[in-house]
């Protein structure tokens, strides 16, 4: 035992050591940099969508169709994100500035992440931890070189979370910059509009300070000022008041019930989203062309009911290719609307009639969502580099997801980690697995919280790391 101890002892004073964590550093830059490079040609499909925005916002019009004149206003996304590249757009005349942003926001985040772990108690060797933990991460600067909105989000939960640990007790200013900070990852990802609710609807349940219920109200104000103008927005364009975009939640839910049941099919009616060929099935192999059928029958049936609201304007759009940019299209008023609530319709009637597949695949999404998969048939079809990178990224996320559902909760059972301060990571963490688990399949999704997930084992590490050695090693902290 004693062995051990001394073990355990040098190997604390290894990762406190100076020299330890600057090379880490070092090292974290290296991955940083080896893949924005490896990444440097790749263009994913949503960022021309943000692009097209963005110039739409330049032209005086929210729309990825504005080069067809008025009559297109988008019905996709959120404006938080194009604003953004509209603003660099303006200024340099380049979209290409965004990444060098995403870089300093990412650089910003492992400092707001390494001052959280200092703040927690977690010290040097807890600093030094968190970036042992992050540098096998490759999928999470990978977006820095994607017009993406999972750098931007990350940076603004990392600082929101950084000042509630600083901060028990809010001031007004904490209060109006948190508000500011979901605000601004809700208007980039409408998937976090009900976060600042659950937040202080959790902290009023577990956490009654003195003083901060009118804090919370505060940020709750500033939090809803910064998503009425949209809202507005919304009802002068579409004649409805919505501060989420006009469609996005029932189509993605409805595909998010058919993806398992159809894998390794490319959707062609709407989304044009590839339903991923997972290793683990959820459908028996000889279904899966029935399946396409039924699929297809089912938006026949959709069609049905949409095409006769079709207009000329939809038309024009329709002539025109959108396979070179991956533009949305964006339909009239009525069409977008009665398409929503009818994928909103079946996607729950499927759910509800099929609750043995919904559980077994929503289960299995569960864990996705946290783990990089392999595509079967992609992986069959890679170069050797290109499995092995695979591989590597389903391995190395994987590896995290179980520490981190080994450690964390043995943390809190033996009382070395403080529910009491650490309840808004584990909330963020279930939010963002909950509110995306109806949809398709994503592990970037939970990108923008990963490195709560990351400062969360390392505290927990420390935590059963004091507990085993004891004082020894208390003192040399």
């Amino acid at each position: 035992m004693q062995d051990k101890v001394r073990v355990s002892e040098r190997l604390y004073g290894w990762l406190g050591s100076g020299i330890v964590f600057r090379t880490l550093l070092v090292l974290n830059a290296f991955v940083v940099f080896g893949v924005i490079w490896a990444s440097r040609n790749t263009m994913l499909s949503d960022g021309w969508s943000y692009l097209r925005l963005a110039e739409g916002i330049l032209h005086g019009r929210y729309s990825m169709w504005w080069q067809l004149g008025p009559g297109y206003p988008d019905t996709f996304r959120t404006p938080g994100y194009p604003l953004l590249i509209a603003a660099f757009l303006k200024l340099t005349g380049s979209w290409k500035p965004v990444l060098v942003l995403q870089f300093l926001l990412y650089a910003a985040s492992v400092q707001l992440s390494l001052l959280t772990v200092d703040r927690l108690g977690g010290g040097r060797a807890g600093r030094s931890l968190f970036l042992l933990l992050l540098l096998p991460m490759v999928n999470i600067p990978f977006y820095i070189a994607q017009l993406y909105t999972e750098i931007p989000v990350l940076a603004a939960i990392a600082l929101a979370v950084y000042l509630m640990v600083c901060f028990p007790v809010w001031t007004w200013r904490v209060a109006v910059a948190i508000g500011l900070l979901l605000g601004f990852a809700f208007q980039c990802r409408p998937a976090f509009l009900l976060i600042p609710f659950v937040l202080v609807g959790t902290a009023w349940l577990v956490d009654r300070k003195p003083g901060l219920v009118r804090s919370q109200l505060l940020m709750l104000l500033v939090f809803c000022i910064t998503v009425v103008p949209f809202g507005i927005w919304t009802k002068v364009n579409h004649g409805i008041f919505k501060v989420t975009p006009l469609e996005g939640a029932g189509s993605y839910m409805h595909l998010g019930y058919w993806s398992g049941k159809t894998p390794g099919y490319t959707d062609t009616y709407y989304l044009r989203n590839f339903n991923g060929d997972e290793l683990l099935r959820f459908t028996p192999r000889d279904s899966v062309a029935s399946n396409i059928r039924a699929y297809g029958k089912e938006w026949e049936g959709i069609k049905a009911q949409l095409d006769p609201l079709l207009t000329a304007q939809d038309s024009a759009m329709m002539a025109l290719p959108t396979y070179k940019t991956h533009q949305q299209r964006t339909y009239n008023t009525k069409y977008t609307l009665l398409r929503e609530q009818l994928l909103t319709r079946l996607a729950l009637k499927h759910y509800w009639d099929d609750p043995w597949y919904t559980l077994k695949f929503k289960a299995y999404s569960a864990v996705r969502l946290w783990v990089v998969g392999i595509q079967v048939e992609e992986f069959r079809d890679a170069s050797l580099g290109g499995k092995l990178g695979m591989l590597y990224a389903t391995s190395s996320t994987g590896l995290e997801l179980l520490l981190f559902i080994v450690l964390v909760p043995l943390a809190y059972a033996r009382k070395v980690l403080s529910f009491r301060t650490t309840w808004p990571f584990l909330l963020f963490l279930a939010y963002c697995t909950i509110i995306h688990l109806p949809f398709t399949i994503q592990s970037r999704y939970t990108v923008p919280v990963r490195m709560l997930m990351i400062i969360l084992m390392v505290m927990a590490v420390m935590g059963l790391w004091g507990r085993t050695t004891g004082a020894a090693i208390q003192k040399k902290g």
